[in-house]
């Protein structure tokens, strides 16, 4: 961790962002159980001062605001680290409460402690590793050291493990500013609504990224038009794949690097990507190309969802009924479609058309949102990258995925449209 990049982040967003009425809410060493932690007494004092000046230093500020002096306070903390770590070392409060000690002290620029606080919660981990209070711990240690990535990864982790009964408050506070922190702001909302829940009443949190709604998160007018590299954007890479996410449409995609992808302008309602696998190899050594077309469009009132299927399948007298997964979308509305009319000389067309419908969901882009990666590109897609300044469009939408090959590739053809519904595309 290099002081430079890692400061300057810090100015520049966490003291936009966490402001003292955010602090005071967000204290993860309240979910710690000092009455399991068999300190000396005599360091009943340092305890109190841990929590009660906790505000202070629970994250990096830009001007010291506390009455007493920066170097006392540290100075009483490296007290209270020393003699907290000669106590037995096979107590998970004890390693959560010196791992919360040595952020604060990294927080006051002390750098040593990055490293140490770290060491530390990995300690809670190994004694109780199904404690959700390690992972968020751990995750608001890298979300205020500006390591969103491993920020995230180890609040999914806590997620899993977070009690049905009685979750605390403080961890959808500090959730939702990681969740801001890694451009996350559906989910920056969805975890400060629920911190406002468990507190009774809206919390600070919530008031500051209730700015979301407004802004990333407001839905565009219907009749804005969107270029399509304004319209579908990197958003990270994942196992070799490019990420494009198309925020109006609802809509991600995993691209296979190798693959080409067209995106389509917004225009009237309707939004469109051409996604081009490499070429397949029929049996007669013979080279052939074939598309996958994602297309949304607003849905018309009063018109269903088969009646839209019909618009582009009704010439097709022979379509057959079958059945598809689109990511967790079951059993949607598909036909298989033989025209031996077309492409006569590779065996005739043989395509696949599956409808879908999406209502607007309550936090639009949750599903789709992933930490903020610089995608490295390999000179097809990285001219799509951009930042995210919309949501996606009220109402219902109509998805057409349309597989445009032909018989002699038919199975390759096919299963790479299978690989792109089963782990290739979101649809919120």
């Amino acid at each position: 961790m290099k002081k430079s990049s890692n400061w300057l982040f810090r100015m520049m967003v966490l003291s936009a962002m966490l402001s003292s009425a955010i602090t005071k809410l967000h204290a993860n060493v309240n979910a710690i159980n000092f009455d399991k932690i068999k300190y000396p007494a005599e360091l009943a004092q340092d305890i109190s001062f841990l929590r009660n000046n906790e505000p202070v230093y629970d994250h990096w500020v830009h001007d010291w605001v506390s009455d007493r002096p920066k170097a006392d306070v540290v100075k009483r903390l490296s007290f209270l680290y020393s003699e907290l770590g000669k106590l037995p070392a096979d107590n998970v409060e004890t390693a959560l409460l010196i791992g919360d000690i040595a952020h604060y002290l990294y927080n006051m620029e002390n750098e040593e402690y990055y490293q140490k606080a770290i060491d530390h919660y990995n300690a809670a981990m190994q004694l109780s590793p199904k404690d959700y209070r390690v992972y968020w711990f751990l995750g608001n240690h890298y979300a205020l050291s500006a390591v969103a990535l491993s920020s995230i990864k180890n609040y999914n982790l806590a997620l899993q493990y977070l009690p049905r009964t009685a979750p605390s408050a403080f961890f959808w506070a500090d959730y939702a500013v990681a969740c801001s922190n890694a451009s996350m702001p559906a989910t920056a909302l969805y975890a400060a609504q629920q911190s406002s829940k468990l507190t009774g009443a809206k919390t600070h949190i919530e008031e500051q990224v209730s700015v979301f709604k407004d802004g990333v998160l407001k839905a565009p007018p219907t009749d804005t038009i969107l270029p399509g590299k304004d319209a579908w954007r990197v958003s990270g890479k994942r196992d070799g794949r490019v990420l494009i996410t198309n925020w109006a449409a609802g809509v991600k995609i995993a691209v296979d690097s190798s693959w080409s992808f067209q995106p389509g302008d917004y225009k009237n309602g309707t939004t469109y990507a051409i996604i081009q696998p490499h070429q397949a190899i029929a049996k007669n050594g013979r080279k052939i190309g074939y598309n996958i077309l994602v297309f949304a469009q607003m849905a018309k009132e009063n018109q269903t969802l088969k009646q839209y299927l019909d618009m582009f399948t009704s010439k097709y007298p022979d379509r057959k009924n079958v059945s598809f997964d689109v990511g967790e979308i079951k059993n949607c509305l598909a036909y298989e479609i033989k025209d031996p009319s077309m492409y006569t000389d590779i065996g005739g067309g043989h395509l696949f058309a599956i409808a879908l419908e999406r209502s607007r969901p309550e936090y639009p882009g949750m599903a789709l949102e992933e930490v903020v990666e610089i995608p490295a590109g390999d000179g097809k897609l990285n001219y799509y990258t951009s930042t995210r300044t919309y949501s996606r469009f009220n109402g219902k939408i109509y998805y057409l995925i349309l597989l445009d090959s032909c018989e002699f590739i038919h199975e390759e053809s096919l299963t790479n449209l299978k690989k792109v519904l089963d782990k290739g595309i979101i649809i919120e």
